[in-house]
């Protein structure tokens, strides 16, 4: 392995392990996911070291990965409680304890690899739609649609909130695709 591409995959993995475990919902799931990406990924540096942006390449490889459902159980598995608080990648910094982000990971379980790759790629890695659709090889309007359909479906299924409830806006890059 290359020294640039050592360097790389050093700085990268939090990143794309925090990406991978929001993509998969559990970690062993995910640091498969990352060690798909990455063998893809080094076995076509040069690749990797003539694009644009080697972190869009990368996120395209690990998100196309997630979706073909390669490394997936099946797109119905639940994740526990335990294991979602045992093996926490970063600290909780929100004001959702245990309970929600036990439900939450229940909830983001139920949607299709694509929604959920696109609630991912829009809400945790904050890229606007015409990003995602690079990502996921759509157009934008179809990622507007697919996030529209996959939190109606959250909406559908979280318990006492029904229509009324909205789901946050994206911020930063995110925020200024028109919608």
């Amino acid at each position: 392995m290359s020294s640039d591409a050592e360097a790389y995959v050093s700085a990268a993995i939090p990143r794309l392990m925090g990406a991978a475990l929001s993509l998969t919902g559990n970690r062993h799931d995910a640091e498969d996911l990352v060690q798909d990406t990455l063998a893809k990924v080094l076995v076509n540096w040069r690749r990797v070291e003539r694009a644009d942006s080697p972190d869009a390449y990368v996120r395209k490889v690990m998100v196309n990965t997630f979706v073909s459902g390669k490394r997936r159980r099946s797109s119905k598995d639940v994740v526990s409680h335990e294991l979602v608080t045992a093996d926490a990648v970063a600290p909780n910094t929100g004001p959702a304890g245990p309970e929600e982000r036990d439900a939450m990971w229940t909830l983001l379980a139920g949607l299709s690899p694509r929604q959920r790759a696109v609630l991912v790629l829009r809400y945790y890695d904050d890229l606007p739609d015409a990003a995602i659709a690079e990502v996921l090889g759509c157009s934008p309007v179809s990622v507007r649609v697919t996030a529209h359909r996959a939190l109606a479906r959250l909406r559908e299924r979280m318990p006492g909130l029904g229509d009324s409830t909205s789901c946050p806006e994206p911020t930063g890059a995110a925020a200024t695709t028109s919608r």
